[in-house]
């Protein structure tokens, strides 16, 4: 039996990873010094020839003759044993769900190997039907501060009204503007009231919907911010331009000789006790027509109740689109504003909810966002939405701790 060796000189010096073939030499020496001399000199009968090669090519070594199945018996630094505790690639997979796979190595004869996808480092499995529920943070204090923009608005516009009134033209003298509606229907005082109950019914079914939507403190300061805007829009117009009175039997209280400033605030909270309504007696100051707030309420339930609300509530949605309907109907069958009130009430809240709900999927900057962005409005608008990503989702859940119930769960 003999070892050869490449010479030095003909070969770079072998890499450092042949001190791992050490032992192996080593049991080897071991193995033919143990063996009888006769063994070792008697030539076998058909001697195999075994290259080995060992770490790299740089380090091949031609062992002949040597019987590798004792050596693998009597070799202490065979790692067999070893190499049968090893686990497999399966069980590994099977223990570690997420350990990275292996990938295969490039092929360097593949010019689009670079462009071709590559598999995910770790793969993370999925049951069938999950859905990926995005996190939208509640921002309390964000709420509150649209609701106190909501009631510094209601109050302008309600200074506005006081403010109004002892401008209104004498009815005595000055007749109702010509309507192309109101001179050809003759006024039904009670046509307020049940406009009114509509209003309180539709008002309702929309607080109920923000009350139960997932994200409820998100939808709630928007609405607070869009009624907001509306009452302060309506302070204006009504302030610039005072129409005479449109019903010739509606009751307006007294003008008084002097408009001070306690008079003002003693008006204004007088008229928010009532809530702008006719029935409740206290909306006993006239001249707020341009625009209707009685079609702004309105139209504005059923727009919030049709944005937040599920599709599978269709037939709700539809209940309040006629309840709008027949409530402007009713306002205009008793001569409480005149038609164009009507027409600009509607114009103004449906084109400032569609702009606001537009400017929540616009990108800044681009496309037909970046004329939006040009509302004076758009400052306070950044800070309320700054970290909510476009629409909230319709999901609904209960709002107190207990009880719970599954009915929100089948409506989302």
């Amino acid at each position: 039996m003999t070892i050869s060796a490449r010479s030095p000189d003909e070969e770079p010096s072998p890499p450092k990873q042949i001190e791992f073939a050490e032992p192996l030499l080593a049991s080897v020496r071991a193995y033919l010094a143990h063996e009888p001399a006769a063994k070792r000199l008697a030539a076998p009968p058909a001697p195999a020839a075994c290259h080995a090669d060992i770490v790299s090519s740089s380090a091949r070594e031609e062992v002949r003759g040597i019987d590798f199945s004792a050596l693998a018996r009597n070799d202490l630094n065979n790692n067999a044993s070893r190499r049968r505790a090893m686990p497999s690639a399966a069980e590994l997979m099977q223990r570690q769900p997420l350990l990275a796979r292996a990938k295969p190595p490039p092929d360097d004869s593949d010019p689009d190997a670079d462009a071709a996808p590559r598999a995910a480092d770790f793969v993370v499995e999925i049951p069938p039907g999950a859905t990926r529920e995005e996190r939208y943070p509640k921002e309390v204090w964000k709420t509150i501060v649209a609701f106190v923009f909501l009631f510094l608005c209601v109050c302008v516009n309600m200074m506005s009204l006081s403010l109004v009134h002892e401008r209104l033209p004498d009815r005595n003298s000055t007749a109702p503007l010509g309507d192309i509606v109101l001179d050809n229907v003759a006024p039904r005082d009670w046509g307020l009231a049940v406009s009114e109950y509509l209003i309180m019914a539709s008002t309702t079914t929309a607080m109920l919907v923000v009350v139960f939507h997932k994200h409820r403190f998100i939808v709630a300061r928007r609405v607070f911010f869009i009624i907001g805007l509306l009452y302060l829009y309506r302070s204006v117009t009504m302030f610039v331009t005072v129409l005479p009175v449109s019903s010739t039997t509606y009751f307006c209280s007294p003008k008084s000789n002097g408009t001070t400033p306690l008079l003002i605030v003693r008006r204004m909270f007088y008229l928010i006790s009532g809530f702008g309504l006719s029935i409740n007696g206290k909306h006993t100051y006239c001249g707020d027509y341009i625009y209707s707030g009685h079609t702004m309420v309105l139209v504005l339930s059923y727009l919030i109740v049709a944005e937040y609300s599920p599709r599978k509530l269709w037939p709700v949605h539809w209940a309040l689109w006629g309840a709008g309907a027949l409530g402007v109907g009713f306002v205009l069958l008793a001569h409480g504003h005149y038609t164009v009130d009507v027409l600009i009430a509607y114009y103004i809240t449906t084109r400032l909810f569609w702009t606001f709900h537009a400017l929540l999927g616009a990108q800044p900057r681009a496309g037909p966002g970046a004329m939006l962005q040009r509302e004076w409005w758009f400052a306070l608008f950044t800070y309320l939405e700054r970290n909510v990503r476009g629409p909230v989702p319709r999901r609904y859940d209960w709002p107190l701790p207990w009880p719970r119930s599954k009915l929100f769960s089948r409506l989302s």
